[in-house]
This record gives structure tokens, sequence and C-alpha cells, in this order.
């Protein structure tokens, strides 16, 4: 190696060059290495499993598509191999550990792609067996995890081993493959799966409410300004944390008007928008529905971080396609957000359910998400707006397909934001008084505070839930609640813990809510999308004055995503920070803190009609909140000054040690936390089992607090602690319980044996004065009022033969004191039976009748059949006789000895009763005489 050549001649280029060697190597270590091996073209092909969409249904089937159909962007997704997945999957935790010297150490895509991609070499022989079958516009991603091409029908049909068909799904007609695909054999260990098979594109979760009146009316809608007021945003702005210094990325599949965005800023107080658009594939496309979702996106996002710069990448239709009919959707958007590392935080307000999907596509998806973590990117994503029940068209009126949740929301490295509803006063109120005497939460309608900002303070929440409202509607809506729910498909992550958290073993979702219905109260949007694709009136006044303004009124999870995208694009300003990934590893470890980050939302419930499907009782399915942690508003609405003030504290993490890992009932152990940084200050609480009530709690100095408890149950308890933070540390709970076994024990122990007890044959030993000591050894529970005591058995082994033990009391007995006698039995004749003495005689007899036998056996025909009868009886009868008189005992002695003459060792045992019985015993030895 030459790279230092000459550098010897100066200490300091010395130096210079160690380190550069040390750089070079330090990338080196974890290039990927070569996967695949074999020929391409040659060999037998593998199916991937799980790569048909859900709406390919056969009674969608129209039959075979045209072969001479051009499909654009088709794509195969690689999965890391075993042993990379391994240290991404650590390095990942490794990110969100503030132990850990990687703690928000973050990759470059260039670094991403050596360390988890394919190596060059797959990437080059993978393409030139694509290009060798005729395809075109091969190009690898970044990350090197993705190949994306062109190609016919035909020969993707042939390449990949399946069929294309046109399928007819609410009345729109759709392409998509009829079966899995193939690929060959030395791919198979590295294919996810295949994309861009379909046209189907996932919808937006928007909910409109295409009117608005006035604030006169005595009705509320959300400015900017009203949403920094009730998320407490404004001490942010205070503090000139407007994000200037963000990037904010929005992903959609429509064009949208700059002039929209602009009047939007300019009725909010706001300057002009400066959002920079991206087209991802080909041919740009105007679509209903979507341009009102990405006016949402925009002008929210920008609106809370209302200096951030907005990144808007917007997926065509692809050559000849369409809106309903496209070759390019929302998920190139969002793959190009991350494969180009465009900006720390990445909000989507489109998915689509698990099932719906598939796990092959969902996990290509994951894929992107865990790539984001390792640059610093954060994705939040809307959780749905069909409550519990994901996978149910939007004109459902009843559920039939059971419980599910949305993708992205539901990858584990994506945060997935729920919905909430305002309930601190009725929706038409018109007085400074709401009812039930709560504050005023609004500006009096028309007083002169209410312009662009009306909103006084925070609003108590409830989950979110219009079903009802929505399915009474003229004409009928769908489902309209927070999505939440249970994944199908992952299992639960190691963070994902605290009050409220079901353990169900799956990742849930949503992780936090935000206000989300458009009845009460919507989301002012500014925008020329009325749902059916014409342009209707821009909006050209302030926000108070609704007529001929023409500003929408809009709910939805879609209103959750961006607004907490750039919520969390504000404290990281504020942190000077270069992201905050991973994310969802500190969020649920942030309640508790003080102040509270989290507005806890108790009521309301994801519950909609339902006729059958999993989780379908009683004609509903769904979920309701509750305290802490709930499947329809996660952790709650984030206060996002609070947040940020948390966030600015030093992250800790704590551990708990115990000084045994094994007492008896009653006895003290040592509880140790350990809390790092050692410069925290405060206080350990202690937990056993999941409890809520503490054991105790202990002051930190240098680093440790200790707890003596002796209040541990019998049985295995699972110690936990809490560091309660204090003004410069985070709170944090600890990962790894302790282990702690708590058993008891109880003695039993005589001196009135002297080690040995004699008795002669056929007499009575003892008694002997057994002692039972005991340290709460006879209780299984023990609270401040309430015990539980066990009762306790005594037997005896090691007994000689015919010999009895007696205790007194007779057991089962808590008696601390209890006495044991043993009865011996005496020697004794034996009666004699039959011809006992007389076995000779015996034999005499028997002889005869057996040469009897013989003889009649082989007796002359003459000899009748009655003499061969007589004969056998006579014979059998003396042999019976016989027999009884050898009956009893097979020894030659004609006494029955008794008790055993000698020692034996006999052991007392004593037994509780309960779940975790415990026993004790003591011995002695039984000397026995004549």
């Amino acid at each position: 190696m030459h790279l230092c050549k000459g550098a010897l001649m100066s200490r300091w280029k010395g130096l210079v060059c160690l380190l550069a060697i040390v750089a070079v190597f330090s990338v080196g270590y974890a290039a990927a290495q070569d996967r695949v091996v074999g020929d391409l073209a040659a060999g037998g092909k593998v199916a991937l499993k799980g790569n048909v969409h859900g709406l390919a249904k056969a009674e969608f089937d129209l039959g075979h598509a045209d072969r001479s159909r051009m499909l654009e962007g088709v794509s195969l997704s690689f999965r890391p191999s075993a042993a990379q997945q391994k240290d991404l999957d650590q390095f990942i935790a490794d990110l969100g550990n503030p132990a850990s010297p990687h703690y928000h150490k973050y990759l470059t895509t260039a670094q991403f792609a050596d360390r988890f991609g394919m190596s060059r070499s797959d990437i080059a022989k993978i393409s030139g067996w694509l290009r060798s079958e005729g395809f075109t516009n091969i190009a690898a991603d970044n990350s090197r995890n993705q190949i994306s091409f062109d190609g016919t029908v035909a020969q993707v049909e042939s390449v990949f081993a399946l069929e294309m068909h046109n399928y007819l799904v609410n009345g729109e007609v759709h392409l998509a493959n009829a079966n899995n695909p193939s690929v060959p054999s030395a791919l198979k260990d590295a294919v996810i799966g295949m994309g861009h098979l379909n046209d189907f594109a996932p919808k937006p979760h928007i909910k409109a409410r295409p009117h608005l009146t006035s604030y006169v009316s005595g009705n509320h809608f959300l400015s900017p300004s009203d949403y920094a007021t009730i998320y407490d945003i404004t001490p942010l702005y205070t503090a000139n944390i407007t994000g200037s210094t963000q990037t904010i990325a929005i992903v959609g599949q429509s064009t949208v008007s700059a002039t929209d965005l602009n009047n939007f800023r300019s009725a909010a107080g706001l300057p002009a928008s400066t959002v920079t658009m991206t087209l991802v594939g080909a041919t740009a496309a105007r679509c209903a529905g979507d341009e009102g979702e990405s006016d949402l996106d925009l002008e929210w996002s920008g609106g809370v971080a209302k200096s951030a710069k907005i990144v808007f990448l917007y997926a065509g239709v692809g050559t000849g396609g369409s809106c309903t009919n496209r070759s390019y959707n929302v998920w190139d958007a969002l793959h190009y957000a991350v494969d180009n590392n465009i900006a720390p935080f990445i909000s989507t307000s489109y998915g689509y359910c698990e099932a719906g999907l598939g796990q092959n596509q969902t996990n290509i998806y994951r894929g992107w998400a865990q790539t984001a973590i390792t640059q610093g990117q954060t994705i939040v994503a809307a959780s749905g707006d069909a409550g519990a029940a994901d996978c149910e068209p939007s004109t459902s009126r009843s559920a039939t397909t059971g419980l599910a949740v949305d993708v992205p929301a539901s990858i584990p490295e994506v945060t997935g934001a729920g919905g909430n509803e305002f309930i601190g006063d009725s929706p038409n109120y018109t007085t400074n008084n709401p009812p039930g005497g709560n504050p005023p939460y609004w500006a009096p309608a028309g007083s002169t505070s209410d312009t662009v900002s009306s909103a006084l303070e925070y609003i108590p929440e409830e989950a979110w839930n219009d079903t009802t409202a929505s399915l009474a509607a003229t004409p009928p809506g769908g489902f309209s609640a927070s999505g939440g729910g249970a994944s199908i498909y992952y299992t639960k992550p190691s963070w994902q813990t605290g009050t409220g958290v079901p353990a169900d073993g799956h990742r849930d979702v949503p992780d936090i809510s935000i206000d989300a219905s458009p009845d009460h109260d919507g989301y002012l949007v500014c925008s020329e999308d009325d749902g059916t694709g014409n342009v209707v009136v821009t909006c050209t006044s302030g926000f108070r004055d609704g007529s001929g303004g023409n500003f929408d009124v809009v709910g939805g999870t879609s209103a959750a995503a961006p607004t907490f995208s750039a919520s969390l694009a504000l404290v990281n300003e504020y942190l000077g920070t270069a992201g905050l990934a991973p994310i969802n590893q500190t969020l649920y470890q942030l309640p508790g803190n003080n102040p509270e980050p989290f507005h806890d939302i108790t009521s309301g419930n994801n519950i909609v009609p339902c006729t059958s499907g999993s989780g379908c009782s009683n004609g509903s399915l769904g979920f309701s909140a509750g305290v802490g942690y709930d499947q329809v508003t996660g952790l709650g609405s984030i206060d996002v000054y609070n947040f940020a003030q948390i966030m600015a504290r030093t992250a800790t993490t704590v551990t708990v040690s115990p000084s045994s890992s094994s007492v008896n009932l009653g006895a003290n152990v040592t509880l140790t936390a350990t809390v790092t940084p050692s410069g925290a200050t405060g206080t350990v609480n202690f937990y056993d089992n999941g409890s809520t009530t503490s054991l105790g709690s202990g002051n930190v100095s240098g680093g440790t607090a200790t707890l003596s408890t002796s209040s541990l149950s019998i049985g295995s308890n699972s110690i936990t602690a809490q560091y309660g933070g204090d003004t410069s540390y985070r709170l944090s709970n600890s990962a790894t319980p302790a282990s702690v076994s708590v058993g008891s024990s109880f003695t039993l122990n005589s001196t009135s044996t002297g080690g040995t007890l004699s008795v002669a044959q056929g007499q009575t030993a003892g008694p002997v004065n057994i002692t039972v000591t005991s340290t709460q050894g006879f209780v299984e529970s023990s609270g401040s009022t309430t015990q539980t005591v066990l009762p306790v058995s005594y037997s005896c082994s090691g007994l000689p033969s015919e010999a009895v033990c007696i205790f007194s009391p007779l057991s089962p007995t808590q008696a601390t004191g209890i006495s044991l006698t043993i009865t011996t039995t005496a020697p004794t004749s034996r009666l004699e039976r039959p011809f006992e003495r007389k076995s000779g005689i015996m034999y005499a007899l028997l002889m005869p009748g057996v040469l009897g036998i013989v003889c009649m056996a082989g007796a002359r025909r003459r000899i009748t059949t009655s003499l061969r009868v007589l004969g056998l009886i006579v014979v059998l009868g003396f042999s019976t006789m016989w027999m009884a008189s050898c009956g009893g005992t097979s020894g030659s002695s004609n006494k029955n000895p008794g008790t055993p003459v000698g020692s034996s060792t006999i052991v007392v045992n004593a037994t509780t009763g309960g779940s975790s019985p415990i026993t004790s015993s003591m011995s002695f030895t039984l000397s026995v005489t004549p």
C-alpha cells in the first residue's frame, strides 16, 4: 500500500496518514459480500409467495391483459443477508440507545449501501441478466437494495412465469398479476418481492367537509395559529424557532396549484410559499382527491413549521397512464425521499391495509423505513380513517373483513399518527360560556379576536369517531374514525412498553394522535380540488369571512401526519440536532416526565359496525381509549413545547439488579438501580411484576439508587425501575427486568430423641416432640390487612415393615409444635394349612392321580367315558386340597417376625399447600429390639 509513501517525513503528516488508513479500513470492514452464485439465465425458478395484490380476486377477473402493454418501473427488491440484517437491527437499536457510542450517529446513503446493500458485483450481474432478457431503463437505487426496469407484459410474463390480467374493481379496470412471480433460484434468498406489477394506487386518508360558512355562525375551524395555541407551539415561535433550518418532505401523487398554497399562507398571515416540487416517475397529472390531500399536507406542514423548507415529491402516472391506471404512485415518492435522503422528516398521508398488500410488499416498505432511520430520517404516516377495520372500502356501512391496520403506519420503524376530536365545548355554542362550565376555549364568535387565531388554550380531546354521523349523512358516508389495532405481520418491538400497551405480542398502532375530526373541529384548507377533478374558484379572502372565500374544512388522520412531522421539525431545530430518528424508541420513554409531553386521551373509541370478521362481537368491532397507551389514540396528543423541553434534557438509561436472586419470604433484598449518565439526580421508583404501585423509591447519588425491601411475594418477581428525571436529565425505564425468586422455609427439630429412639417389638415409641420453626413459612401472600395461611401436612419415610407413624395433632396443621409416636408389631405364631406336615402323603396321593390321567389318555376304547370323567374329578380334588395347603408364605418359617429387629433412619417430612409448596424435614434413628 503506497497511500502513505513519504508521509513519515513529517510527524503530523504521519498522523494524518494513519487516520486516513483507519478511515479506509473502517469503511471497508462491513462491505457487502457477493450473494448471487450461478448463471441467472439457466437453472430453475422459485416463486415469490405473497406477491399478489389483495384486490386481484377471481370474482373481479376480466381475463388476460394486452401482452404488448408497457410496464414501467417494474422492480426487484432485495433483502439484506442474515448477517447484514442482524447488524442492521443492532445498529438501529444503538442509534436510539443513549448509552451507545452510535447514538444518533447516522450514515450517508453510500455508507448504508456498502454496509447493508447488495454488492456492486451482484447488482452488475442482475442488471446484465435483465438486459439479456430485453428489459430497458435498468437502474439500481442508491441503497443497492432495488433494481427497476421497463418491459412489456409479454416480457414480464415470460421471464417471471406469471400472468397479467385485467380486473374490474369498484367500477374501475385495473391491471395486476394473477399469480406469484418466479425468480431464478440463484436469487431466492436475496429477493423480497417485485413491485409495479399492478396499477392499484393507495388512497389518501382525508375526510372533507365541503363547506365553510363563517366563524360568525358559531362553528369553529382550525388555522395554523389555532393549532399552535392548542398544542403549545407558540413559546417556540416566541423563541424564534420557526423551522428555518429544517426540511420536511411531503409525498403525494398529484400536481398542486402554487396559487392555492400562497392564498392559504396569505390568509394565515404567513409569507409566500417556498415549496420545492419534484416529479417522481413520468407524466405528471392533476388527480381528484389526491390534489386536495397534497394541498392539506403542504399547507399545514408549512403552516406549523412556518419557515421550514417544504419539498413536495409527487408521483407521475407513467407514459399513457391516468389517475386510476398509473405506473407510478405515492410509494415511489416515498422511496425517492428515502433513497435520496431528501429530508430528516417525511410525512405520508397515504396507506393501505396490511392484508391487502401482503407481507412481502409490506416488508419492502419496511426496508425503506429501516434505511431512513440509519440516515436520520423520521417517517410519520396516517393510521387510517376506517377505525379498527382498515381493509374496508370507503363506502362500507358494516365491516366484513375484520380487524386490520394500515401500512406504513404499522411498520415498527414508522410513527403512526391517529386522530382525536375536541370535546371541550359544543360545536354549536355561540357564547363565551360553554356548556358544563368549561373555560372559554375559543374567542367569542364575531369578536375582534376572531381573526386568524381564535383558540385560547388547549382543548380537551377524545378519540375521533364520527362514524355514526357519517353513516347517517345524506348521502351516507363510510367509516370515519381513528385507525388503530395490532399488526398481523410485525411482533411487538422491545421499545413498545408502558402503561396501557397490550401484552398481545404484536406491533400496535397508532403511536400518537392529533385532532382529526372534520366536524369538530376541522382544518381550513385552500384547494381547487373539489373531489371530482373540476377546477373551482381558488381561495380569495381571509379565514374569518367564509363567504366567497371557498376554503374547505377537512379532517382525517391525513391532518395528523403532516402537523406532527412539522412539530418534530420544530423540536429538532430547538435541539440543534441532525435528526430525531429512531423517534419511536424515545416516544415510549417520555410519559411521566415533568412537564408531561403528551395529553393522555382516555375517552372515545374507534369502534365501527360489523357483520362478520375477526373481532366482530355483537355487531361491532374496535377499541376504546384508556389511561396511558391505547390502540385508538396511542400515547395521546403532543404538547410541543413540553416535548421540546423534555427532549432537550440528556437522555438516560437505568438498569436494576438485586442483592440476591433467591431469598426467603420476609427476608430483605436490596435493589440497586444504576442511572447513566452518573450525574443524574432525583429518585428511582422500583416496581414488581408490572404493578403500577411502587415497591418504594431511592434517591440517586453518584449514579445509583437503592431500596431495601422485604415485601416481595412468594414466587418469581420481575423487578423494574423508573428513573424520574430531573431538570437536566430525562426520565427512563429499565429495559430488562431483574428476577428475584422468593421462597420460604421452616425447620423441624427435636431434642427428645437424642438422635436415636429405641423401642421393643410390639411397643410404641415416643412421643417425639418436634418443634416447627418458621419465618412466615406458612404464609403464601400477605397484604396490609389480609394474608393467606397455608396448611402443613406431615408424613414419615424410611419406616421398617409393620411400623406406623402417628402425629398429634392430626395433619394438616399449622401447629408450631407437634408430637410423633411410632407403633411396632410383635412377632406371632402362624396357622398351619391342611397337609402342610404331610407333604409326603400328598405326593403319594397326587402321583397316582397323575398316572391315572396319563393312563386314561391312552386307554382302550372299551373304557367308558364315565370312568374317565370320574377319575379326573378325583385327581383334581386331591390337587386342589394340596394347593390350598401350600398357600401363604413361601418360606420355611412358621412364625410372623413382626417389625424387624435393627436400626432404620426415619425421615419426618412437612409440606405446605399453596401454589408453591415448601418442604422441610428432620431425621433420627429408630432402633427396634426383641
